[in-house]
């Protein structure tokens, strides 16, 4: 097995630098390389390149960084069949594993002792999303996130919640049809849109609470267009991931588990892919069953 831990020195404000003593001394005698990734797009390429040099061979390949390192990494991995996806996280959300509440993906030694399984993807308008896709209010939320995010001592959660009430005054709702599974069209005044392959988002936002990254379904949580006021009296708990259990939640927003999910919208929305924001009137989101596999990590007891 070869070990491959790409470092992203741009994630956490330079944190995964410091990871390389602990690497080493934890795999020492191990098939390993550490890679220093340039900008975006050199994690995929790397991975890419070095899965096919070695087609042979089982390689797991640790995203050291955020879940937008993460993102590129498994970019990198689809249709390479002898690459595993690894994670060590340091960047600035760290969404993904929240998921998965009984591994500890930064302890080097359960990593050692880790697993492959396999691990849906999401094709999220073109995109590969490990974790999560999104559009309309906290899509704008993402989108105005580096506004904050170049403020001295503040975080990517952080930046997240600055930007919650920038965000939050501006215009909201966007009008739209939206189909799931191929069933009947339907309108909507949407204030936002999300698709989980994982369960949290915005450091640390639960908005699909239900949703298991092996299960060849992705969760879709569908929020209509509503007053600031309400929207204030419901996002702690939307936060927590209570929309699938608290009764007034339960009768504004409507969830469900599908494979697959058209959109148009009359305007331009906010669009985001594990974080990378950017514009459009459309979106399709396709799940891909066991697209990739994970390195889980021992369980912690």
């Amino acid at each position: 097995m070869r070990y491959h831990f790409l470092l992203n020195p741009a994630a956490g404000k330079g944190e995964a630098l410091h990871l390389a003593p602990g690497i080493q001394a934890a795999f020492r005698g191990r098939d390993l390389t550490l890679y220093y990734t340039t900008g975006p797009g050199d994690a995929a390429r790397y991975v890419r390149e070095e899965a096919l040099r070695h087609s042979e061979e089982e390689m797991v390949f640790f995203a050291c960084g955020g879940d937008g390192t993460v993102r590129e990494v498994a970019e990198g991995l689809r249709g390479q069949q002898n690459a595993i996806l690894g994670i060590l996280p340091c960047g600035s959300g760290n969404d993904l594993v929240k998921t998965f509440p009984n591994q500890d993906f930064g302890d080097l030694s359960a990593q050692l002792a880790g697993e492959p399984v396999p691990m849906d993807l999401i094709d999220f308008c073109g995109r590969t999303v490990v974790n999560l896709g999104n559009c309309g209010l906290d899509a704008d939320v993402a989108h105005n996130m580096p506004l904050f995010r170049r403020w001295p001592g503040i975080s990517g959660s952080m930046a997240y919640r600055l930007s919650i009430p920038y965000t939050f005054f501006r215009p909201l709702g966007k009008r739209g049809r939206i189909r799931l599974d191929g069933g009947p069209e339907e309108e909507w005044q949407l204030l936002l849109l999300v698709c989980g392959n994982g369960q949290y988002y915005g450091g640390g936002f639960r908005g699909a609470p239900l949703a298991k990254p092996d299960d060849g379904l992705f969760d879709v949580c569908l929020v209509p267009k509503l007053g600031r006021r309400k929207i204030l009296s419901i996002i702690g708990r939307y936060q927590k991931g209570l929309h699938t259990q608290d009764e007034e939640l339960r009768r504004l927003v409507t969830y469900r588990q599908v494979r697959r999910l058209e959109a148009r919208f009359d305007s331009p929305i906010t669009i985001c892919a594990d974080g990378e924001t950017f514009r459009g009137t459309s979106l399709t989101a396709q799940i891909l069953p066991g697209a990739i596999r994970l390195w889980r990590p021992r369980e912690s007891h």
